[in-house]
């Protein structure tokens, strides 16, 4: 890698060295950096559904009070900036780019040669410490204890509902995907955990929680501080993060205006409501996973039924793969089923770590739906679809793959700051100041 190299190019580059877990190379960029975050107080989130919207509605929360933010997410939908928000907004190219600019001389300089994920999560590091914010919001990428994200100094971590996920490189046993994940607990330090109904898992967490420094990155042997919140069944996703968010602004002793937050909300790709001008009504919802999509589904059906009421459902479905693609599959043949007359569009989402499953593999599933098609790239199925009159639609649902929303919304042309920023621009919403 050449040392003129422009930086995007360089980052571009850096997917050549794959998916790795491990710290050596974060930590010792890090430190290289030398970035200075004393007067920020950095909030690390796991989990394996609920952890973007979460993290959103603090940041959201954060925004409206006047306390100045920033949140890492990933993966991002349509360009690199979303992973990086600066008060709920994509930061901008100019200084995200610098900040790729500083990581690659430190790596070329010392001959580190760090990650696509592990670049971006250093840049969010770099923008926290310059833009000197508030509160610093950090959503792991995979896994917790061996995450790039672990290596940040974090005063508060939260772990959010844990399904069996990515078992090919964290296990397939639940309770050693719980411990690696429960490992983002710091010395010291409390740790918000959602109870689970998984056997010994309070246990587990607090057995983490006992152990949970690192010396690689020079932590010291302290135990963290547990704190367990019970979510009432058949709670919606986000009123689940409604509920761990207050648990944690209140261990934060910040100021909670959750509802409002709440309400403003705009988390692309996530339950997003979308009216075209042309009349068309489209829902964008990333159940990528089979639990989540259980969770959802009452919540789609109920928003159908009850805000929208039409006739005609068509819903765009579109996956990455699946460690239980059966699972995954009878969600949505049951969702099918539950809402009725429904027009079900196979398709594939473009853009992952991971190919995106082939819309003929998902047609051979025995759907009950009378109506299928299928299409290689949501772009021709959308095209379809928009040619039609908005009553012969009805409601158009997109489910699935997370970069299934984002080439939607590219598709859309509704990829811009104001688009992408966790609250509308049109909200005429102006954050309160800070004595308030």
């Amino acid at each position: 890698m050449s040392d003129y190299t422009d930086p995007r190019d360089w980052l571009e580059m850096t997917k050549k060295t794959g998916m790795a877990l491990g710290l050596d190379n974060t930590f010792q960029l890090l430190k290289l950096l030398d970035l200075e975050l004393s007067n920020t107080n950095i909030i690390h989130v796991a989990g394996s559904n609920g952890k973007g919207t979460l993290c959103a509605l603090l940041a959201t929360n954060f925004t409206l009070i006047g306390k100045s933010n920033l949140l890492f997410s990933s993966p991002h939908l349509c360009r690199v900036e979303e992973r990086v928000r600066l008060n709920g907004i994509p930061v901008r190219s100019a200084i995200f780019d610098e900040a790729v600019k500083k990581i690659q001389f430190v790596s070329l300089t010392n001959n580190i040669i760090p990650t696509f994920f592990e670049v971006t999560f250093l840049a969010a590091m770099i923008t926290a410490s310059e833009q000197n914010v508030d509160f610093l919001i950090l959503e792991t990428g995979l896994g917790g204890r061996l995450d790039a994200t672990r290596c940040a100094p974090a005063d508060l971590a939260i772990l959010t509902s844990i399904t069996k996920e990515h078992t090919d490189i964290l296990g397939g046993d639940l309770n050693q995907i719980i411990k690696e994940k429960a490992a983002i607990a710091r010395p010291g330090k409390p740790i918000i955990a959602r109870l689970m109904d998984t056997v010994d898992y309070q246990k587990t967490v607090e057995g983490v929680a006992q152990n949970c420094y690192q010396s690689l990155i020079d932590e010291k042997k302290q135990p963290a501080e547990c704190h367990f919140i019970d979510i009432p069944d058949r709670t919606t996703a986000r009123d689940e993060a409604h509920i761990l968010a207050e648990a944690a602004l209140k261990i934060l002793n910040q100021k909670s205006i959750l509802k409002d937050a709440d309400e403003l909300l705009n988390w692309p790709g996530r339950m997003q409501r979308i009216s075209l001008p042309s009349g068309h009504n489209i829902i964008l919802e990333a159940a990528h996973n089979p639990t989540g999509l259980e969770k959802i589904i009452p919540e789609l059906i109920d928003l159908i039924s009850t805000e929208y009421s039409t006739q005609k459902t068509c819903i765009v479905f579109g996956t990455s793969p699946q460690q239980d693609m059966t699972a995954m599959l009878n969600g949505i043949a049951t969702m099918c089923n539950k809402i009725g007359n429904v027009e079900l569009i196979l398709t594939k989402p473009h853009g992952g770590r991971y190919p995106g499953v082939e819309p003929l593999t998902l047609l051979q599933h025995p759907w009950t739906v009378t109506e299928i098609h299928q299409y290689y790239h949501v772009n021709e199925a959308l095209e379809m679809l928009l040619q039609r009159e908005p009553e012969k639609c009805g409601t158009i649902l997109v489910i699935g793959s997370l970069y299934l929303q984002g080439n939607v919304l590219t598709y859309l042309g509704i990829d811009g700051d104001d688009d992408l920023s966790l609250i509308p621009k049109d909200s005429n919403v102006v954050a309160r100041s800070k004595g308030d």
